[in-house]
Parts: C-alpha cells; sequence; structure tokens
C-alpha cells in the first residue's frame, strides 16, 4: 500500500504508462482518507463555536430559543464562506493529486486517458455551483434554523439535487473504468502496468 501511495506521489505529473487496479485503488484510498480527516478538521471548530455560543447564550439566561437559533444561523452562516473556501482550495488539490494516477489506470485498460476529463469536469461544475449559491445557501441556513417548520431546507435540497446527481457521475465514471481489467501484456499505452 505504501508503495502504491509514494510511487503515485513521486508521478503526480507523469501521464505515461500504466498502473494495476491495486497501485490505483491504493492511491485513491489514501486520497480519500486525507480528504476526509481535513473535512473532520474543518468541521470541528464550526461545531465547538456554535455549541459554545449555545451554551454562553443558556448561561447568560436566554431561554428565547428563537434567539439562540438565530446567533447559532449567524455563527453557521460565517463559518459557511470559509469551509466553502477551504473545500474549493481541497478540492482542487484532490484533482491535481488525482489526474495522472487515473489517466495511467485508464491506459491500463488500453483507454484513451481523455475519459478522465469526465470526472474533472464534474468536480470543478460542482464547485462552481457550491460556490455560485453560496449566499442563498447562508439565506436558507438562517431561515431553517428561525422557521424549521417552514421546510426551507427541504426545498433548497430539492432545487440542488439535479446538481448533486450531477457531480456523481464523476464518481462513478472513476468506479467504473477503476474497476476494469488490466490488458494483458503490453498495449498501445506501455509494457505491463505498476503494480504494488
Amino acid at each position: 500500500m505504501f508503495g502504491s501511495i509514494k510511487y503515485n506521489l513521486s508521478h503526480l505529473i507523469d501521464f505515461a504508462g500504466r498502473d494495476a487496479r491495486q497501485t490505483f485503488w491504493y492511491y485513491i484510498l489514501f486520497l480519500v482518507v486525507i480528504e476526509f480527516g481535513v473535512s473532520i478538521a474543518m468541521s470541528v471548530p464550526l461545531m465547538v463555536g456554535i455549541f459554545s455560543q449555545a451554551i454562553e447564550a443558556a448561561k447568560a439566561g436566554i431561554t428565547d430559543q428563537t434567539e439562540i437559533q438565530n446567533m447559532m444561523a449567524a455563527q453557521m452562516g460565517g463559518w459557511l464562506q470559509h469551509t466553502v473556501w477551504v473545500s474549493m482550495v481541497l478540492g482542487l488539490a484532490m484533482i491535481l493529486l488525482f489526474v495522472a494516477a487515473f489517466v495511467r489506470r485508464l491506459h491500463d485498460s488500453d483507454k484513451s486517458g481523455w475519459w478522465a476529463a469526465l470526472p474533472i469536469a464534474t468536480k470543478l461544475f460542482s464547485m462552481a455551483m457550491t460556490f455560485s449559491v453560496m449566499d442563498r445557501m447562508q439565506e436558507m441556513i438562517a431561515t431553517a434554523m428561525q422557521h424549521p417548520e417552514a421546510g426551507g431546507m427541504l426545498q433548497y435540497q430539492r432545487e440542488m439535487a439535479p446538481y448533486s446527481l450531477l457531480s456523481w457521475t464523476g464518481y462513478i465514471v472513476v468506479i467504473v473504468f477503476g474497476i476494469m481489467k488490466s490488458t494483458d501484456g503490453p498495449n498501445r499505452y506501455g509494457a505491463a502496468p505498476v503494480r504494488f
């Protein structure tokens, strides 16, 4: 596993050659763990801040639930922009770490590396959509916190569902091409694939 990670990290701009399934999937697992860890690290300060504010409000004697919810919504809105920017930077970094390995994996099953454009395009589209609706997300969070009975978040989720589904298309492409069988022997992209 560590050989696969080291190999892929040292070949970030090497689009030539072939990578076996095992080499590719160990590296993808590594990227997923890194992305998950960074996401958790980003969300912990947000949750601590929100709950600290609610506890402080309770200690101060504020008993009006709406006022506490408004304070929590304001805290979430401020963190939302920060989280979106960090997520975008993380997403771009993951694309850069991913693309060469996926192209080599495509080559191993005798497919053109241009197939890698599909998951990259869907990821970039998803990031652009998230950025374009950031203000609307903040409004929806505030509205949902103040009036949970109105169902504002459900309406927002229904509106965003087609874009969310489109973003999953890239993951499906990666899974389908990532599990394809290697071509036996050499192919037009090189000799036998790199295995770890």
